[in-house]
């Protein structure tokens, strides 16, 4: 599905034609628009008590209701949204007890400083009545009753840090003290909690009112400093039928500050949950920020990031402000047209279609764990995520043929035991690991003599491959590579086999440089190591002992990423599904599949962001682990540009002539009719 959200200002109303609206918006390929409907403000002739009616609507004329019968008859689902996250101050006049209150018990007030005949806008609390029965719940009743609306979607749903009295005794309620006054000492599930209730009462509310009406939620998804817990998706689905994020590229931040370049589709993994066809919404503003929101963002900028949501297999979701008559950046919508045609096309060919994975990142939200995900992102290595609290006994290896556990991962022993069984049966586990705090179960899983670690840092220090390591593939011509950073110290058991051992510092960080005739290697070799391969039960365990998914990360050279390309392409075996052979940095692939058919999803973010235009690259080589002994063919899809499949023994080689921003190359056994022959061009072999 295309979704576009008009995010409609009061005193355009008067330019509104529900036609044009609607025709425009099929025109960009839309097969929904999200319309402002209650909340903050009414758009229809409310009469539910303290819902601000917009004043600008014109009298005598459901222009709501028209909005609405005109996307309909174009074709065009309409989505309502609402907001009940703020109330005008007048509200707060009559009913203070709705309202967020700051640890001195003053209400939390936005806009206070905007100029014009405005009133002020006041936070509402998520455990108030404004938020429940007495007004939310009637707006939403109304609404579903008044209005042929075909989803409902709560826009700012979350709790805002609040010390009012119902606040206060609700916590008192639920854990037996009384609410901190820092938040910091806040119990790490209140904010959970309190969104969970509210939406489970407004989620029975709306479905008392139209069962079969989908409710959109929001999920969240990571934090460049780490969280306390990862969103279980499992509980979100209890009152939400589909879910959305946001993934807002922010260029007013600067060029220090910009967001990573592959958020959108990290949010798009984390919307997924294993073995569920449920495909998230991801939602893209226009703008390069909230404050320039009247702007677009540049159009090759735009592009790449938009293209990120349909190619991880989200739903593309729009955020313009206005609508066409009132948008002052017409560039921005010819953008959204030419990547919703592609969308199109991309969506067909992923229905139904499963990603194939080669590894699953154990997640809990932590900032090691999110440079893991970053590291293989820049690495090219298919994963999904598995959300700790979704782990399980009796996992299957089949299921989950790799799993990695990141550095300051606080697993629970019934967890580590989980994994031990998991790796008797087969399964490969990959650990990352630079603290000293540990389990029996762990040590024992890593092959190493328990209570023999110690920790430390490095500078100027260097790891080395023994020849027997199996790790030198386009390494064969050095003997060191550069390592850093917090390392541990481990005795490995007899049979646990050395892949990196420790080359110790050269100089004190005060005496890299000079005078060069001290830089000789102290030591030339030591049989300290930095990686293990330890096999356990029918499966193995490859252990890491310093963080070089943040060298990869934070650094990111070319011999560091080759290093993780390697270990992970031993511990993974004949498992391992997919390569990419020739793929520069700045490029993304996922691959899917679907009865015989794979579908190669590649963006192309290259060049310095914010991009001022697209810088197509050539000669791309990816390749498919061989699964059937037929022929096979293959081909563009989006860009049409030349591709070829070569079938080989173990693999099946796809070389791409030429990739601008966003491609789907299909590649298929040879069988008539599974793929559009006019679609692309083909050499096949």
């Amino acid at each position: 599905m295309k979704v576009i959200q008009y995010n409609l200002q009061v005193r355009d109303t008067g330019k509104m034609n529900p036609e044009d609206i609607a025709r425009d918006a099929r025109g960009l390929g839309a097969d929904a628009v999200v319309l402002n409907t209650g909340g903050i403000y009414a758009w229809y002739e409310s009469r539910v008590p303290f819902h601000h009616i917009n004043e600008f609507l014109p009298e005598g004329r459901d222009l709501l209701k028209k909005l609405i019968e005109a996307c309909h008859k174009e074709g065009v689902y309409v989505i309502g949204r609402f907001d009940f996250s703020k109330a005008e101050d007048e509200v707060y006049l009559q009913h203070p007890e709705w309202f967020v209150k700051d640890p001195d018990g003053k209400p939390v007030i936005y806009g206070k400083e905007r100029m014009g005949n405005w009133s002020l806008l006041v936070s509402t609390c998520i455990n108030g009545g404004y938020r429940w029965e007495e007004f939310a719940g009637k707006v939403l009743e109304e609404a579903i009753g008044m209005l042929e609306l075909d989803g409902v979607f709560f826009n700012a749903p979350h709790m805002e840090d609040c010390w009012c009295e119902n606040c206060r005794r609700k916590y008192r309620n639920l854990y037996g003290v009384d609410l901190p006054g820092e938040k910091q000492e806040w119990n790490s599930g209140w904010k959970t909690r309190c969104l969970q209730d509210n939406m489970e009462f407004l989620y029975r509310r709306i479905k008392a009112a139209d069962p079969a009406l989908p409710v959109i939620m929001y999920y969240s998804t990571y934090q460049e400093q780490g969280m306390h817990q990862a969103e279980n998706l499992e509980d979100k689905y209890k009152t939400a039928d589909l879910i959305c994020t946001e993934a807002q590229d922010i260029l007013s931040a600067g060029k220090e500050s910009l967001p990573y370049r592959w958020k959108p589709i990290l949010n798009m993994k984390l919307g997924r949950l294993p073995g569920k066809n449920l495909r998230p919404f991801g939602i893209i503003h226009s703008c390069p920020g909230m404050d320039w929101r009247h702007t677009g963002l540049p159009a090759a900028e735009y592009e790449y990031w938009m293209s990120q949501i349909p190619a991880a297999g989200g739903q593309l979701w729009h955020s313009l402000t206005g609508f066409d008559r009132t948008i002052t950046d017409h560039r921005m919508l010819e953008t959204v047209r030419q990547v919703n045609e592609k969308t199109a096309v991309s969506n067909r060919y992923l229905e139904d279609a499963a990603p194939v994975v080669d590894a699953w990142i154990l997640w809990s939200g932590s900032k090691k764990e999110l440079a893991m995900a970053k590291a293989f992102l820049e690495c090219h290595i298919s994963f999904e995520f598995l959300n700790l609290l979704l782990l399980e006994q009796n996992l299957n290896p089949e299921q989950y043929p790799l799993l990695m556990v990141a550095d300051g991962s606080r697993l629970k022993t019934k967890q580590l035991q989980y994994l031990r069984e998991y790796v008797a049966r087969g399964g490969r586990l990959f650990v990352e690991k630079t603290d000293s705090e540990t389990d029996t179960v762990l040590e024992e899983l890593m092959g190493i003599v328990p209570e023999t670690m110690c920790t430390g840092s490095l500078q100027a220090a260097y790891g080395e491959l023994p020849e027997t390591s199996g790790l030198r593939s386009r390494l064969e011509q050095t003997r060191y590579l550069p390592v850093r950073g917090q390392y541990l110290n481990v005795r490995p058991v007899e049979g646990t086999q050395k892949l990196i051992t420790l080359i110790p510092p050269f100089a004190p960080p005060d005496g890299v440089g000079a005078p060069p005739e001290r830089a000789s290697m102290p030591v030339g070799h030591t049989e300290i190591p930095l990686a293990m391969m330890h096999p356990y039960g029918k499966g193995n365990v490859l252990s890491v002992c310093f963080e070089l998914a943040e060298l990869v990360t934070e650094i990111g050279l070319e011999d560091q990423k080759i290093l993780l390309e390697n270990l992970f392409a031993a511990l993974a075996g004949e498992n391992l599904k997919v390569r990419a052979w020739n793929l520069p940095d700045g490029v993304h692939l996922s691959v899917w599949e679907k009865q015989g058919r794979w579908m190669l999803q590649i963006v192309n973010g290259i060049g310095e962001r914010p991009l001022r235009t697209a810088n197509a690259c050539g000669n791309l080589e990816i390749a498919l682990r061989k699964e059937t002994e037929g022929p096979v063919r293959g081909g563009s899809v989006l860009e049409h540009y030349p591709v070829r499949v070569i079938s080989e023994k173990e693999w099946i080689r796809i070389q791409i002539d030429r990739l601008d921003v966003w491609d789907l190359i299909v590649v298929e056994e040879e069988r008539d009719g599974l793929v559009e022959e006019k679609a692309f061009s083909n050499d096949t072999k």
